[in-house]
C-alpha cells in the first residue's frame, strides 16, 4: 500500500500542502479510496485517498493491464482522466460522510470543459490526481482537476456534475 504514496516528490508534497485546507481527519490518510466511492473492482480507477480538504481531494492511482481503459499496447484511453477526477472528488466527499450518507448520494457527469491532454497514461505508471470544487450551486458542481505522473502534467480541465441525494423509502 505504501508504494503508491512514496512516489510523491518533495515538490508534490509542498504543492499538496499549499492547495489543500488540511483537516484533522487527514491524520487518518492515506486510505484505500474504494470504500468512499460508488465504484468497485476494475471500475474503481483511483487507488488511495491521500489528502482531503474542505473542497478538494487528492488520490494516487496505478492503471493495471486488465483495466477496461487499458489497451493491448499498454496505453490507456484518455477518457480515464475524467473518471479519475470525478472519483477523486467523490472519494474526498465520501471520506467526510457516514456510510449511510454515501449510499444516498448520486453524481452525474453533465459536462467537460477545457480538457487539455498532454499524453495518455501508460499501464503501470504512478499517477497523482488532484480535484477541487471551484463552484457549487443547487446540486451543480464544477470541479477542476489534474492528473500528473511525477512532475509531468498529463491532463487538466474541468468537469461539471449534478449531485443528487436519494431519499430512502
Amino acid at each position: 500500500m505504501k508504494k503508491h504514496i512514496n512516489i510523491l516528490t518533495d515538490e508534490d508534497h509542498m504543492s499538496l500542502d499549499q492547495s489543500f485546507d488540511s483537516t484533522e481527519s487527514n491524520k487518518d490518510l492515506p486510505q484505500k479510496a474504494e470504500p468512499y466511492i460508488p465504484h468497485s473492482g476494475l471500475m474503481c480507477v483511483v487507488d488511495h485517498l491521500i489528502e482531503v480538504g474542505e473542497k478538494s481531494a487528492a488520490t494516487m492511482a496505478v492503471v493495471v493491464q486488465d483495466s477496461p481503459f487499458a489497451g493491448q499496447d499498454g496505453t490507456v484511453d484518455e477518457t480515464i482522466f475524467i473518471e479519475m477526477v470525478g472519483q477523486t472528488i467523490a472519494a474526498g466527499n465520501g471520506f467526510k460522510m457516514s456510510e449511510e450518507e454515501r449510499r444516498n448520494q448520486q453524481g452525474f457527469l453533465i459536462g467537460i470543459k477545457n480538457l487539455r491532454i498532454q499524453r495518455p497514461p501508460l499501464v503501470g505508471e504512478n499517477l497523482l490526481i488532484k480535484a477541487s470544487k471551484s463552484a457549487e450551486f443547487a446540486g451543480f458542481i464544477i470541479i477542476e482537476g489534474s492528473v500528473k505522473c511525477g512532475s509531468e502534467v498529463l491532463a487538466n480541465g474541468e468537469i461539471k456534475v449534478f449531485q443528487k441525494i436519494v431519499e430512502e423509502s
